[in-house]
């Protein structure tokens, strides 16, 4: 496998899209899409633990954050202030451990359950005093890719009427020798099946075709790379956002019963996203590809980063084979490579933002509209983590 670095993110592939605005009413005035929108900082969060973490999650109905070691196994509980509650070791090999973990969430109403990176990506539960209860097997079938994110969750836990529930995005959950994209070309969209609703009462895998049906690729069966879709969930709503890497909309759906109906059609549209659709064999970092969508109250927010420009490219490029190892690369990587967020609500973009009020990675959206960002490093070297909280004004 070729595995490719997109900012925050490992990836292994990524395509285009391309798609149409659906608007319920024609005749309605809606905003600029482009519309610079601005967020204000309500809050933040100092968590005294050296090890650098991220959020996993938030349980509302005991205020507790769920924080991981961002590169290791080592797991922090806090309260909704920041205070350590607990923190355990849960990598390794041992019976009360998991091999290499990144993800993990809430298991209601007083557990954990972790999501294991390997060929099956079993889950692991673990009880309040974080001793392994139950090994429940994964959706994975097949090793296509791996996904390593630092500032995002593939999964979410739910429960309704008593029952517990999985709902997911797995880039494994088919058979690669079966569905091949080289034999299949764009057929593979109809094919490819990359998300799941895992029902954990009756140990039940339904598995969810995330490429849109009103995806022009997926329509018109022309291959234009995998682009395996970003999702997020709102169990609230029980609504759901679908995001294909590279092109110009967010698909938005109900969930009723194991399926995801009613699709949505969101044109996004941004002054740094003008850019033609790309070859798929072109580098990827060339084209302002999407990197996560979060959902955050009735929101939903949408993640790229800017593209390096191609006289950069070439002009590197030139120097050899190995220009990714070159200093002049990296420096222009972190240069062109920047964030770009664009705000959706109710199937309509209401504006973009470059810059949020501070510093740092979009960790995690929460359900009272408001979203945690963890502080990028200073040029003071902390001791400690720092999150803000931050929230549209005038929402």
């Amino acid at each position: 496998m070729k595995l490719t670095f997109l900012p925050k993110l490992f990836v292994l592939s990524v395509a285009a899209l391309i798609s149409f605005c659906s608007l319920k009413d024609p005749d309605q005035k809606l905003p600029d899409p482009t519309t610079q929108v601005k967020f204000e900082v309500v809050d933040s969060l100092i968590v005294n633990v050296l090890e650098d973490l991220t959020i996993l999650d938030y349980q509302e109905s005991t205020d507790r954050y769920l924080m991981k070691q961002l590169r290791g196994g080592k797991v922090v509980v806090t309260d909704g202030k920041g205070n350590v509650i607990s923190s355990h070791e849960i990598a390794g090999e041992g019976p009360n451990q998991v091999p290499n973990v990144w993800e993990g969430r809430f298991f209601e109403p007083d557990g954990y359950i972790f999501k294991e990176m390997s060929a099956t990506m079993d889950f692991h539960v673990y009880n309040a005093d974080f001793q392994k209860t139950e090994k429940i097997k994964g959706p994975a079938v097949g090793l296509n890719a791996i996904f390593i994110s630092f500032y995002r969750q593939s999964f979410n836990v739910f429960e309704k009427s008593g029952k517990k529930y999985i709902l997911g995005e797995e880039v494994n959950s088919y058979d690669g020798g079966l569905i091949n994209h080289e034999k299949l070309g764009g057929e593979f969209y109809n094919q490819a099946k990359t998300g799941y609703f895992y029902d954990l009462s009756q140990d039940s895998i339904t598995y969810l075709n995330l490429f849109p049906e009103n995806w022009e690729p997926r329509r018109s069966r022309k291959w234009i790379g995998q682009s395996f879709p970003f999702m997020a969930f709102d169990a609230e709503n029980s609504k759901v956002a679908v995001l294909p890497p590279m092109g110009d909309a967010l698909f938005l759906y109900d969930l009723k019963g194991t399926s995801l109906q009613n699709e949505t059609t969101v044109r996004l549209s941004h002054p740094e996203r003008n850019q033609p659709i790309p070859d798929p064999s072109r580098e990827n970092f060339l084209y302002p590809s999407f990197s996560d969508v979060k959902m955050f109250g009735g929101y939903q927010l949408v993640i790229f980063y800017s593209a390096v420009p191609e006289e950069v490219y070439q002009e590197v490029r030139s120097k050899g084979e190995n220009y990714h190892q070159d200093p002049a690369w990296r420096a222009a990587v972190v240069k062109y490579q920047t964030p770009r967020y664009l705000i959706v609500k109710d199937g309509t973009q209401l504006g973009i933002t470059n810059d949020l009020p501070v510093v740092g990675h979009v960790n995690l959206g929460l359900a009272d509209g408001s979203l945690l960002v963890k502080a990028a490093d200073g040029e003071i070297e902390r001791d400690y983590n720092l999150f803000y909280k931050i929230r549209l004004l005038d929402k």
